[in-house]
């Protein structure tokens, strides 16, 4: 069930990588994305950390249209260390066996960042919450980074939203943001009736499958969702008319597993 209550939740996104050559066989973190919400204040507090490692890796993201409907999935490799994009794909390409080694060093240590990431965050905005969108994979990773959940109370707005609307499939967030309305103008980040401040230094990261961008429109979703629960079925009803098709607003999204 997603926590309304008060004090604060951490709305929280991560972004997966392969190690390029490794065929898919190893997976890690390469960014995190985090809004805080402190809801006595109706303020939320942005965070975020991103993979400084020198290494390739491959990134698969969903292509999608107007409304949020993936249309395809694009691959590309990048090495978030240089802040370099590289191309092109090759699937043939294959590490060998040093490569290997050092993809799996590369992994360790960014999880063991992630870990330091989550529990400094922890520390500073003192969060009594989470909410995760499909939260199975970030789970995983979490605890696969030696983060310790359990203390706090953790929700999944995705499932939240498909048990309200009976869905048979679960909602992609690409959908979930069309249906609310999300939208990055400015300063400022807004779904149909809600509007919050971006501090500068994170305005450039709110854009679709960036993990602050993602923990933003999770952000506003569930603030969609909570503050009023029949406004939010009627807003999906008439988003579910734009697309044509008769309540169906699932699809089946590309990520990684940890």
């Amino acid at each position: 069930m997603t926590n309304t209550g008060r004090g604060r939740t951490a709305f929280v996104d991560l972004e997966f990588g392969y190690a390029y050559g490794t065929h898919r066989c190893i997976s890690m973190p390469i960014e995190a994305g985090v809004v805080v919400y402190d809801h006595s204040e109706d303020r939320p507090i942005f965070g975020g950390w991103e993979c400084r490692e020198d290494l390739e890796v491959e990134i698969w993201q969903n292509r999608t249209d107007a409304l949020g409907r993936r249309t395809g999935v694009s691959t590309h490799v990048a090495n978030p260390g240089r802040r370099k994009i590289m191309s092109p794909y090759d699937p043939r390409h294959r590490l060998k066996r040093e490569g290997w080694r050092r993809a799996r060093r590369s992994a360790s240590a960014l999880f063991d960042e992630l870990s330091g990431f989550m529990e400094d965050l922890c520390r500073q905005e003192r969060p009594t919450a989470f909410c995760f969108f499909a939260r199975g994979l970030e789970c995983r990773a979490l605890k696969q980074a030696g983060f310790d959940l359990s203390p706090y109370p953790c929700s999944d707005i995705q499932q939240d939203v498909g048990a309200t609307l009976g869905l048979k499939d679960l909602i992609s967030l690409d959908r979930a943001a069309c249906m609310i309305g999300f939208a990055h103008e400015g300063a400022a980040i807004r779904s149909h009736h809600h509007r919050y401040p971006v501090p500068p230094r994170f305005s450039p990261y709110i854009m679709p499958h960036r993990a602050v961008g993602d923990a933003a429109r999770i952000f506003l979703l569930h603030r969609e969702y909570s503050s009023d629960r029949g406004r939010f079925c009627r807003s999906a009803e008439a988003y579910a008319a734009a697309c044509g098709n008769g309540g169906d607003h699932s699809e089946t999204s590309h990520r990684p597993s940890a």
